[in-house]
């Protein structure tokens, strides 16, 4: 695990989410886009003060920026996924995968 690999691949998720670039995100948090691709890119990690900025720009909350358990190898996340489903009831089961179908079809 990489704090700073992983908040920059967060940031990249929310940013593209929203539809903005990563040189508005520069522009909207008031820093010079090569920053930015430093940060996205896990080169650098901003101080709390950007942080907040960033949340701010995004209209998200800044702990947002911080949940990065999906951003786990597969293995791992295949691992975790497996054992919950091992402890749901057969009715969750059922609706876990009517979700998954949906998704998926």
């Amino acid at each position: 695990m990489n704090i700073k690999k992983d908040f920059g691949l967060r940031l990249k998720e929310l940013r593209n989410k929203k539809g903005i670039t990563q040189y508005q995100l520069a522009e909207m948090a008031g820093i010079d886009p090569k920053h930015m691709s430093h940060i996205e890119t896990g080169r650098s990690f901003p101080k709390a003060d950007l942080i907040e900025k960033f949340a701010d720009s995004l209209g998200i909350e800044y702990t947002e920026l911080f949940r990065t358990e999906h951003l786990q190898n597969r293995k791992i996340l295949t691992d975790k996924i497996i054992k919950q489903l091992e402890n749901f009831s057969d009715n969750d089961l059922q609706i876990v995968y009517k979700l998954i179908s949906v998704y998926f079809n």
